[in-house]
């Protein structure tokens, strides 16, 4: 009697333990497939916020690029007519203080002879390491009585200031003429 008492208690045992090993192994499926499901979620939500950053820089980095290339054409394309009101066109490209500096550079009596300058060719480079400073590639065609007297490569250092959003050029440093074939 009391082996099968033994033997009816351990095979109980057993089966209990089967029981719970299958239950065990099911619950431990379900949170394996919860795991992985929001495993993709997670690399989904991971994607969408990858894409809105890359779109948010795109945005942000043609805003700069607009109001580089916008302040150099304004800026150096003029003729008699623009030679001095081209500063106030500067007004929501770039901060106070560049176009002062811009004026103090120029003369401040338009030219007695008929002069055109032309920015021809424009080319923006992104810097590395610094996202408000570019490196800007260029060509302007200066005119002298409706006649090219010269074409001129030259360099410039563009650095931006953002405010509320807003970029302006703060600072323009010509770095000179550029090499050419």
């Amino acid at each position: 009697m009391k082996k099968l008492l033994l033997t009816v208690t351990g095979t109980v045992t057993v089966l209990i333990l089967i029981v719970s090993l299958f239950s065990l192994n099911q619950t431990n499926r379900g949170l394996e497939s919860k795991l992985s499901k929001t495993e993709k979620e997670l690399k989904t939500m991971e994607q969408l916020i990858n894409q809105e950053d890359k779109f948010t820089d795109t945005v942000a980095n043609k805003k700069k690029l607009t109001v580089i290339e916008e302040g150099l054409r304004t800026y150096l394309d003029y003729d008699n007519a623009t030679y001095l009101t081209r500063f106030d066109h500067l007004q929501n490209k770039a901060t106070d203080e560049t176009i002062q500096r811009l004026k103090e550079l120029s003369s401040t009596d338009p030219p007695l002879l008929d002069v055109k300058n032309q920015l021809k060719e424009l080319t923006i480079y992104l810097h590395p390491t610094e996202e408000l400073i570019f490196l800007v590639q260029l060509t302007t065609e200066y005119s002298l009585d409706h006649e090219v007297v010269s074409r001129l490569p030259q360099l410039y250092q563009v650095t931006l200031i953002e405010t509320n959003g807003e970029y302006h050029i703060s600072q323009l440093t010509n770095l000179g003429l550029t090499a050419t074939n």
